[in-house]
């Protein structure tokens, strides 16, 4: 791999609808020196071009190859469609670049497995936007709910992944390409936060699936998915992504301790324990949920490699989010229990 010549960068980011949020977030930083984009679809790629014609910092690919095999680009960010980024990964691995991908990194397990064989001796960062450890409402939780003399020890987590936005999986890109799954693309946020907060390795796993709302409409893939997982310490975790739901677009989060209990609402974080008198009491901390930027992950990336931080451990967080992801689909897929090794 080449060496990191200096604290500038040259980016390469492919896709720019949600890509475009990685591009206002580059943009922003100060170590990053240049920005090559590329979009399947030309006319939006002009559009966002124009928005930032007077920032020298942009140029035009003509195709998705000229960023790969630009040797000045020590970063692509692959904000493309679910089923383009495996290919695009492999692309990336090949050529030594950094990566940011949105997620799913990939749609099938051998997919993963080729992605794991072929970074292993590539000193490079594969990161996935798993945004949620991000948030300042989910770092709240993970702080009280960690703190054991307080919450006591945490025996179930219950979550919902409510998408609330139908019309996307009837309208958009969603149902129209090969492959699209509501647990890799929404319940993997859950999945991920979860192992994010409690550090527990999932030892097995147990999924159902039903197409309920949208089984008179175009839409092919299953949009209600519920999954029950249990760790290797015996903690019981359920993750719902239910996309078919008449819900605002919400992460609905439980978390049960021998103390306490932490319900995360739209407003604030509710907190219950016993009384002196063995009564219910309820506080509330007033920390309204906001959407994350999906652009939040770069600046630690970017101190990452400058850094010099530890790759593999880093790529190792990074597939075992994706692997769980893949054991949920392998359970609908055979409708049996799933162990893991």
């Amino acid at each position: 791999m080449l060496k990191e010549l200096s604290k500038k960068f040259n980016i390469g980011i492919i896709g720019l609808g949600v890509g475009e949020q990685h591009l206002n977030a580059f943009l922003k930083n100060d170590k990053v020196n240049l920005i090559k984009i590329f979009d399947f679809d030309n006319r939006k790629m002009k559009q966002v071009y124009k928005k930032n014609k007077f920032i020298k910092k942009i140029q035009l690919a003509k195709n998705e190859d000229e960023i790969f095999n630009d040797k000045m680009i020590r970063i692509v960010s692959i904000a493309s469609y679910d089923n383009f980024h495996y290919g695009q990964i492999i692309k990336a691995i090949k050529k030594n670049k950094h990566i940011l991908v949105e997620k799913p990194p990939v749609l099938y397990e051998s997919e993963l497995k080729k992605i794991m064989k072929l970074s292993l001796n590539k000193k490079i960062f594969i990161y996935s936007n798993y945004v949620l450890r991000m948030s300042p409402i989910f770092k709240e939780i993970k702080k009280i709910v960690n703190d054991k003399k307080k919450f006591g020890e945490i025996y179930y987590i219950e979550t919902d992944y409510n998408y609330g936005r139908i019309h996307k999986l009837n309208n958009g890109w969603r149902g129209k390409i090969p492959f699209y799954s509501i647990n890799l693309g929404g319940g993997i946020h859950l999945v991920d936060v979860i192992r994010w907060i409690t550090r527990e390795k999932f030892k097995k796993i147990k999924s159902y699936s039903n197409k309920i709302v949208t089984k008179n409409t175009k839409y092919k893939f299953y949009d209600c998915i519920c999954s029950i997982i249990k760790s290797n310490n015996n903690k019981i975790f359920k993750i719902t992504s239910n996309f078919g739901c008449v819900y605002p677009h919400f992460h609905k989060f439980i978390v049960y301790g021998t103390k306490m209990t932490l319900e995360k609402n739209q407003d604030c974080l509710k907190l219950y324990k016993k009384n002196a008198f063995n009564k219910i009491k309820i506080s509330k901390i007033n920390l309204k949920y906001k959407t994350i930027d999906k652009g939040v992950m770069i600046n630690k990336i970017l101190n990452n490699i400058l850094k010099k931080s530890n790759y593999l451990e880093i790529n190792n967080d990074t597939f075992n989010t994706i692997k769980y992801c893949m054991a949920i689909e392998k359970s609908i897929a055979t409708n049996k229990e799933v162990i893991l090794k």
